[in-house]
């Protein structure tokens, strides 16, 4: 796995708060984000609840297959359209 390297801007208070649990900054970046990405996920699939009844899901692996195939597509038409 590559890793990137950024320079963030944050209020100095939340990053002293944030040192008091850990030296290693990177790494409570790091846990933040994946928790950040997780709750984002959650409200996509929520979002899309009306639509799932249609694609009669049985776990969260066959629905992440499915949205991916949809973006595929939906990304595809969009692509079309560029074209004319």
């Amino acid at each position: 796995m590559g890793v990137v390297k950024k320079t963030i801007s944050i209020p100095e208070n939340i990053y002293k708060e944030a040192r008091e649990f850990s030296e290693n900054f990177s790494h409570i970046v790091k846990e933040a984000l994946e928790d950040y990405l997780k709750k984002k996920k959650k409200e996509k699939i929520l979002s899309m609840a009306g639509s799932l009844k249609d694609w009669e899901i049985k776990d969260g692996l066959e629905y992440e297959n499915k949205a991916r195939k949809e973006d595929i597509r939906t990304q595809k038409e969009r692509e079309k359209e560029w074209d004319t």
